[in-house]
């Protein structure tokens, strides 16, 4: 059986850092499937897409996001410019070749797709968005008012576990209870998201303390204990950081000089809902994409899942994923 480290390209962007990627090369006709994770996530979260759509015949396009695995892992918030990753991954496309392109995003992986929709929609076939949705570029509020403004809007807050994560000392707790961390985001009962990820306070508590969950089966040991590892090898700081350059403002100024058409989504896109993700809450992201994407352009499908649909229902999304592209490829012609 094929070593699927053997895969993997290493490519110093025009700005310096260096991305750990996987590559595969497509059949002739096939498109090209990019796939962006989010946190805390390698490009491995993505095993059952890269197994199922390499059989298929698709070129795979799967990097190690910036501060994970084997990509660079800067400190510095400004080096998380949405719009600088965005042109990292086209840096990692270009040097591919790859042009019949599909970006298929999670988590803050939708972020960097977003800016691909704003910035380089030509250069794809179609966008699809995991769980979270579409992110219109935006100043960012203080964290303590974006809380209270989704206490009144949905009756709760959704991101209280920012408070944490944005603290100076995350990064040194997350990595001396790693296991508690990864038993809260990959949960085995998402509604626990509705206390220790929603209610400020409660997640850092349950991470320095020490706390554990039940261990959720779609994350079995064998790529936990590879997740686990390759996050403590890099250390947490550079992942975190992908919410401290939102609260320092760093991706303040992407809206400057775009006008509203630039905002609407200008290929095919295909929504991944969760039903019970407790942060990307359905009432939140169905709005912002019907209001961003044309309808003759937006297809809709919902999973019985928590967050991490691509792990937790792989058959019914693959499947999925699979009869759209398909659809949208038979409407377009390959160049």
């Amino acid at each position: 059986m094929e070593n699927p480290g053997s895969l993997y390209k290493k490519l110093k962007t025009a700005r310096g850092y260096t991305y750990n990627y996987l590559s595969v090369r497509g059949q002739a006709g096939r498109p090209t499937l990019l796939f962006m994770h989010g946190f805390p996530d390698t490009s491995h979260g993505w095993h059952h897409q890269i197994s199922y759509f390499r059989t298929k015949g698709y070129g795979l396009v799967v990097p190690d996001m910036l501060g994970y695995g084997g990509t660079d892992k800067p400190t510095d918030p400004a080096a998380f410019s949405h719009l600088a990753i965005a042109q990292d991954i086209m840096d990692v496309l270009n040097a591919e070749g790859a042009y019949g392109v599909y970006a298929i995003a999670h988590d803050w992986g939708s972020s960097i797709t977003s800016i691909l929709s704003i910035k380089h929609s030509e250069r794809f076939l179609g966008f699809v968005f995991i769980a979270v949705p579409y992110s219109v570029p935006s100043k960012f509020p203080p964290v303590e008012l974006a809380l209270k403004e989704q206490e009144r809007v949905f009756g709760r807050p959704a991101i209280g576990y920012w408070t944490f994560l944005t603290k100076d000392n995350a990064a040194p707790e997350i990595e001396k209870h790693i296991e508690s961390l990864l038993d809260v985001f990959y949960p085995a009962d998402p509604e626990i998201w509705l206390t220790l990820m929603n209610i400020p306070g409660n997640l850092e508590s349950f991470v320095v303390e020490g706390r554990r969950l039940a261990s959720a089966n779609y994350l079995p040991e064998i790529y936990r204990e590879q997740l686990k590892n390759l996050l403590l090898q890099g250390g947490m700081t550079s992942p975190l950081t992908w919410y401290n350059c939102m609260v320092q403002g760093v991706n303040d100024d992407i809206i400057n000089g775009l006008q509203p058409e630039d905002l609407l989504i200008r290929r095919p896109t295909l929504m991944a809902f969760a039903k019970f993700d407790y942060v990307a809450i359905e009432n939140y992201v169905r709005p912002i994409m019907h209001q961003h994407t044309p309808p003759e352009l937006l297809t809709e499908r919902e999973y019985d899942t928590g967050h991490w649909i691509h792990l937790e229902d792989p058959l019914r999304f693959n499947s999925d994923l699979e009869q759209w592209i398909e659809t949208v490829t038979k409407s377009r012609k390959i160049s």
